[in-house]
């Protein structure tokens, strides 16, 4: 029966006995004949811990995930329930710090920032930006709820108003697990010490 799952990569319990492999559990269960009893990902989220590299340094990076990474749970795609409390992200692009990782997820403390004087795509949802007020916003005309016309009539209450909007972009925080072939972009920004 082992044998059928000669492909799997992860830990996996037979008859109440745990094994790292599938290999050791074949070694360990070589001469056994009788009933089998396999629970595959046991405690998962509790083995992270074990099986996870903690990051160090203060790199910052800003990162763009694929938009299924900020859509809720679905039974499809029970990712956010089981690793993130049931919280998908936020927005699309956000910065921020590596805390831990594994071969195919990383954990990251994250929170919104424009770090570019004109951005070129959406923070929230990911699509490019046209308007150029929206570039200095970050944020589409749609997900930040403004118009397409420049509603001010100074250059001074444009960038005031942008820099209302950093603001409370710092204010969107959000730590949790992301897979790894989520991330479309990851860009590396500075070294940062966190108080």
């Amino acid at each position: 029966m082992l044998n059928l799952l000669k492909d799997y990569k992860g830990a996996v319990e037979v008859n109440g006995q745990s094994f790292d492999s599938l290999d050791s559990a074949l070694k360990g269960l070589k001469n056994f004949d009788g009933q089998l009893t396999i629970v595959l990902n046991k405690g998962a989220g509790e083995r992270v811990s074990q099986v996870s590299q903690q990051v160090e340094g203060d790199k910052i990076y800003r990162i763009k995930v694929r938009q299924y990474m900020t859509k809720p749970s679905t039974p499809e795609f029970d990712f956010h329930d089981k690793w993130n409390n049931g919280i998908p992200m936020p927005m699309r692009i956000m910065v921020g710090k590596k805390l831990k990782e594994t071969r195919g997820m990383v954990q990251m403390e994250l929170w919104g920032e424009i770090t570019e004087e004109v951005t070129t795509h959406c923070m929230r949802c990911g699509r490019t930006l046209t308007n150029p007020v929206s570039k200095y916003f970050g944020i589409g005309p749609e997900c930040g709820n403004h118009g397409y016309n420049n509603p001010f009539e100074t250059d001074e209450e444009l960038k005031a108003a942008v820099k209302d909007m950093q603001e409370q972009l710092k204010e969107i925080k959000w730590t949790g697990w992301i897979i790894k072939s989520a991330i479309e972009e990851e860009v590396y920004l500075e070294d940062r010490r966190m108080d």
